[in-house]
C-alpha cells in the first residue's frame, strides 16, 4: 500500500472527485479496506429518506408496495439487522431535497409506518444515527398522528444536532408546539438552524422564553408566528440577537401597535418576512433595529394601498438606521389580480425614502402597484445607488408613466454594474441625447454590464430611435424583454408590434443570430425566486 494512503486527508482528497458518482464511489470502497471506510462515509452522507437503508438489506427482506411504499416481507437476521445500523452511522444528512447517493434515485419511496416502527424498535435514534447533523424530519416521518411525529421527532433530539426542519402537522394544539420547541435547549443545544413549516392557516403560536437558550443558533425560520404576540416573540427570541443571522418570519393575525423602545438584533443580515398583508410585516420592523441588516425579503398576498406602502418604506430607515448596510430589497405582492381592476398608482416619492441607503446594489419590486415614476427620481437612483446592479420596478398591469427613455439611458449608462433593468418608461417622443461643445450628439458612454432589459408595458414610436441607441450604449445586451402575455386591446397589439419591431432592428444593428426569445423569461415575474426566500 502506497504511503499517501495512511493519511485520511489524502484520501479524502482524492475522493472528492469521485463522489458525484455513487458506482465510482462503490468501486472504490471494493478496492481495499483502507478506502473502504471513507468511500462508504461519503457514499452515506447525505440521503433524501430512509428507503436506501432498507433496501440495503437481503432483497428477500423488503418489498414495495403499488403505493411506492417500502415494508418488511421477513424479519431480518441479527446480522443484517447489524448491516443497516453501520450503513445508519455513516449518515450525517437527511433532508428531501437531498441526494441519495447509496442507491439509484428513487424520489417517490417511502418507509410504511409498520416498517419505521421496527426499525426504531430495534435501534432508537439516537443510536442508529450517531453522527446525525442534520435533519429535515418530514424526510423520515409520515406517521398520521401528529402526537406520535412529535414524540419521534424528539427521540432525534442531540447536542450533535446542528440543522433541523420539521413541518407543523394539521390539528396540532399550540400548547404542543411550545412544548416541544421548550425542549430543545435542554436537548439540542448545538442547533444552528431551525426551520419550522405550517401547511395550513389555523395554527399561531409564539417561542416560549427557553427559546433563547439555544446559544449557537444563526438561522431561524417560522412559519405561524402570531402578530398580535409579536413584543412577546421579540423578547424571547431576543437573547439571541448577538449570533443570529437570518430571520424568516412567517405572520398570522391582526396587528395593534404597542410602545417601547425596539429590541436590537446586532448581528442579524438576513430578514425575510411573509403575511396576508403588508401592514403585519411594517408593525414587525418597528418592534426591532438591526443595524448590520444587508438582505430583506418582504412577501404579502392581499394588495397594499400607497399609504401603507409608504409606511413601510418609511419604516426601513427605523429598522436599519445605518444606511450603508443595507444592499438588496425584495417585495413581492402575490394577490390575484383581474385584468381590468383599477389600477394603484405609486409615485415618485413613495420609493425616496429608499435612496437613503447608499449600498444598496439589488432592488426588486414585483407587482406591489403601477408605478408612476418621473425623470427626477431615476436621475437620483443613479447618484443614490450607482453600485446597483438589479432594479426592476415589475408592475402586472399597464398604467401611465412619465420617465423618458432619455432619462432611463443617463441612468443606466452612468450605474456601471447595472445588468438587469425591469422600468416601463415612455418612448414615444424624440430622444435627448448629450451633446459636445460644438453641439453635435455625443451619445452617453458605452455601458457593457447590462445584460437584461425588460421594458414592461413601454410605448415605442420610431422617433426615439430605441434599437440604435441601447445598440450603442449596451454593447452587451443580449435580453431584450416586455409583457407579451397583456395584449387585450387594438392599443396594447399596436405596443406589441413597436416593441418587437425595435427588437428585430436591434438584432440587426448588433448581428445577433436567432434566439429563443419568443420563449417568456418567467424568471423576469420573480416568482420563481420566491424561494428561495429561506
Amino acid at each position: 500500500m502506497h504511503r499517501a494512503l495512511e493519511s485520511e486527508d489524502i484520501i479524502y482528497s482524492v475522493l472528492e472527485h469521485v463522489k458525484s458518482s455513487a458506482m465510482d464511489l462503490v468501486n472504490v470502497a471494493m478496492t481495499c479496506s483502507t478506502l473502504a471506510g471513507p468511500a462508504l462515509n461519503i457514499l452515506w452522507s447525505t440521503q433524501s429518506s430512509l428507503a436506501p437503508l432498507i433496501m440495503c438489506l437481503p432483497q428477500d427482506t423488503w418489498e414495495v408496495a403499488e403505493n411506492q411504499t417500502i415494508d418488511l416481507s421477513r424479519e431480518p437476521t441479527p446480522i443484517e439487522w447489524e448491516r443497516l445500523r453501520m450503513n445508519a452511522s455513516r449518515v450525517r444528512r437527511i433532508h428531501i431535497n437531498g441526494i441519495s447517493s447509496a442507491l439509484p434515485p428513487k424520489p417517490h419511496l417511502t418507509l410504511s409506518g409498520r416498517a419505521l416502527q421496527r426499525i426504531f424498535e430495534q435501534f432508537p435514534p439516537a443510536i442508529l444515527f450517531p453522527n446525525l447533523h442534520a435533519l429535515d424530519f418530514e424526510a423520515i416521518c409520515n406517521l398520521p398522528g401528529c402526537s406520535s411525529k412529535f414524540l419521534l421527532l424528539r427521540q432525534f433530539m442531540s447536542p450533535d444536532l446542528e440543522c433541523l426542519s420539521f413541518d407543523v402537522p394539521g390539528g396540532v394544539q399550540t400548547y404542543e408546539v411550545e412544548q416541544l420547541l421548550g425542549a430543545f435547549p435542554a436537548e439540542a443545544y448545538g442547533l444552528r438552524e431551525l426551520i419550522i413549516r405550517t401547511n395550513h392557516c389555523a395554527t399561531t403560536f409564539t417561542v416560549p422564553p427557553s427559546f433563547g437558550k439555544l446559544p449557537k443558533l444563526i438561522r431561524l425560520a417560522i412559519e405561524g408566528i402570531d402578530v398580535g404576540l409579536t413584543r412577546q416573540t421579540i423578547t424571547n427570541i431576543q437573547p439571541q440577537a448577538q449570533c443570529l443571522q437570518s430571520l424568516t418570519l412567517t405572520l398570522r393575525g391582526t396587528s395593534c401597535d404597542v410602545g417601547g423602545m425596539p429590541f436590537e438584533f446586532h448581528g442579524l443580515w438576513h430578514l425575510c418576512l411573509f403575511g396576508d398583508s403588508l401592514s403585519q410585516s411594517t408593525h414587525f420592523l418597528r418592534q426591532i433595529t438591526a443595524r448590520q441588516l444587508a438582505y430583506i425579503s418582504i412577501g404579502y398576498s392581499e394588495p397594499a394601498s400607497p399609504a401603507k406602502i409608504t409606511e413601510f418604506m418609511e419604516s426601513l430607515s427605523t429598522l436599519c438606521q445605518n444606511f450603508g448596510s443595507l444592499q438588496q430589497i425584495y417585495m413581492i405582492d402575490t394577490s390575484h389580480i383581474q385584468k381590468f381592476e383599477d389600477a394603484i398608482p405609486l409615485p415618485s416619492e413613495v420609493f425616496r425614502p429608499l435612496l437613503k441607503f447608499r449600498r444598496l446594489s439589488s432592488v426588486i419590486l414585483v407587482g406591489i402597484g403601477n408605478y408612476n415614476l418621473d425623470d427626477k427620481f431615476i436621475n437620483d437612483v443613479a447618484v443614490a445607488w450607482p453600485d446597483i446592479q438589479a432594479l426592476r420596478f415589475a408592475s402586472r398591469r399597464r398604467a401611465s408613466c412619465t420617465v423618458t427613455f432619455s432619462a432611463m439611458m443617463s441612468m443606466a449608462s452612468r450605474c456601471r454594474s447595472l445588468h438587469t433593468l425591469h422600468l416601463t418608461i415612455d418612448a414615444t417622443r424624440p430622444t435627448t441625447t448629450p451633446r459636445a461643445p460644438d453641439g453635435t450628439e455625443e451619445l452617453w458612454p458605452p455601458q457593457t454590464a447590462l445584460q437584461k432589459l425588460h421594458l414592461g408595458h413601454t410605448e415605442v414610436l420610431e422617433v426615439a430611435r430605441v434599437p440604435y441607441l441601447l445598440a450603442e450604449v449596451f454593447p452587451t445586451l443580449s435580453d431584450f424583454l416586455w409583457y407579451e402575455s397583456f395584449v387585450d386591446s387594438d392599443t396594447d397589439l399596436t405596443m406589441e408590434d413597436a416593441l418587437e419591431e425595435a427588437w428585430q432592428q436591434l438584432r440587426v444593428l448588433r448581428n445577433l443570430a436567432d434566439d429563443d426569445h419568443d420563449d417568456y423569461d418567467w424568471e423576469w415575474e420573480g416568482i420563481s425566486d420566491s424561494e428561495d426566500w429561506m
